[in-house]
């Protein structure tokens, strides 16, 4: 095994402001010695702050660790997520002020010469490297990128859409939260790595974000830029930045920034994915002289690659359908009623790879909900087991009872108003009628 030994350098930046219009700031961030991270709180100015803050403890223990491989380094990362969701639900639990809060969250943990990646809903982590257009390597828990996925809005729509802010997926909102990571990234000299919130990416297009960290030399004053351009747009939300840069080994690193010195190996044969295959490297755009030479072969070689796990997939769902089938379900909607699904929420050549289960119909109607809601329900929500999936059942037949009982100005359904009427013609017909007085 060829290794050669080199140091890397990690500049760290970060700073949070209020916005323009907001009373108080419910993002919180994390920039410490190996682990950083933003979050943006909901639930109201108390619960929104008290949510943020509380999703970072489990990262701050995580932070100047060591661990043994990357796979342990990422295991580590995804379980802070998941402690960090069990704590916040346990805190709103415990104390009704903080009842419904929750908040996103997003984090990297550097370890040697990569950057492990978790993410749960629409803060952002951007890739800038080699002058390429920025990258964004999270992709956002809300409803609106669900209908871009679908086909259904544009990129341009979704800007657009009343609909936008709606998070599908959050800390604090479940007992237990679906963590998004990334295969680690190899880091480069010259990599910028940005954390942020959508008081930032909701006001500054990803082109202008790019431009500034382009031109701009001084890591805190970059920082300060992208708040500023932020605020320049209406300023209508909170803003949270914390910014990674990469520099070669070097002396002359600011004074003001925090530092920290990683060890890299250039190592062939290790049987590393993201380096082996250049995830993320290739998709930005490197010009590598290596890849020049050898595109034909390396094309020859996707398509069959391609091929072959065209046909391992159709095997997989021939020979083992049956298994994958039953140990997967969703909730979505059936003629107008929420109910529960057997089966992965897709299909294969136009064939669903589901099917409904006719005893878990419910008597929930998904026109009960708010419109938003109503979407998130037909395009279905997960769950691990068929106890899940009624339990998801329940808390929307509560949600909706919550929805009824908010609305008390609301007609009554025709329904209702017939058992009205007949309570009180079988009241009158309850009540004793008079004596008849014969006539004098």
């Amino acid at each position: 095994m060829n290794v050669e030994d080199r140091e890397l350098r990690v500049l760290a930046y970060a700073s949070s402001d209020v916005g323009l219009v907001r009373q108080g700031n419910e993002d919180s961030y994390l920039a410490g010695s190996t682990v950083f991270a933003v979050a943006d709180g909901m639930g109201g100015h108390v619960a929104g702050e008290v949510a943020s803050a509380t999703a970072l403890t489990p990262l701050e223990q995580l932070d100047g660790g060591s661990f043994d491989s990357s796979a342990a380094a990422d295991e580590a990362l995804v379980t802070a997520l998941e402690s960090a969701n069990r704590q916040v639900v346990e805190k709103a639990a415990a104390d009704p002020r903080y009842r419904g809060m929750g908040t996103t969250l997003t984090a990297v943990l550097v370890r040697e010469d990569r950057v492990h990646v978790a993410h749960v809903g629409d803060s952002r982590a951007y890739l800038l490297r080699d002058g390429e257009p920025i990258s964004q390597l999270t992709t956002d828990h809300t409803l609106v990128e669900r209908l871009v996925r679908d086909g259904r809005l544009s990129r341009e729509e979704a800007a657009r859409h009343p609909k936008r802010n709606v998070i599908t997926r959050a800390i604090g909102h479940e007992p237990e939260v679906q963590v998004d990571r990334l295969p680690p990234l190899i880091l480069q000299p010259g990599d910028q790595v940005l954390l942020c919130s959508d008081g930032l990416t909701g006001q500054v297009e990803d082109e202008r974000i790019s431009a500034i960290l382009e031109r701009t030399e001084d890591g805190e004053r970059a920082v300060a830029e992208l708040i500023n351009a932020a605020n320049a747009a209406g300023g209508p939300d909170n803003i949270t930045v914390v910014l990674l840069r990469i520099v070669g080994s070097e002396p002359g690193a600011p004074d003001d920034a925090h530092l920290m010195r990683i060890r890299t190996r250039d190592e062939h044969g290790e049987g590393d994915w993201a380096r082996d295959f250049g995830r993320l490297a290739d998709t930005q755009g490197v010009d590598r002289p290596s890849a020049r030479r050898t595109a034909a072969p390396s094309r020859s070689r996707r398509i069959l690659a391609g091929l072959l796990a065209t046909l391992v997939l159709i095997a997989v769902i021939v020979g083992g359908g049956w298994f994958v089938l039953s140990r997967a379900f969703f909730v979505s909607g059936y003629e107008g009623r929420v109910a529960v699904y057997n089966g992965l929420n897709s299909e294969l050549l136009s064939v669903p790879l589901y099917r409904l289960l006719p005893n878990e119909i419910s008597t929930v109607a998904v026109s009960d909900f708010p419109e938003f809601r109503q979407e998130e329900i037909r395009a279905g929500l997960n769950a691990g087991t068929l106890s899940e999936a009624r339990r998801i059942v329940e808390q929307l037949a509560l949600e909706a009872e919550d929805r009824a009982e908010a609305t008390p100005t609301e007609q009554p359904t025709p329904n209702r108003r017939q058992q009205r009427q007949q309570r009180q013609q079988q009241q009158r017909r309850d009540e004793p009628q008079p004596t008849p007085r014969a006539r004098p």
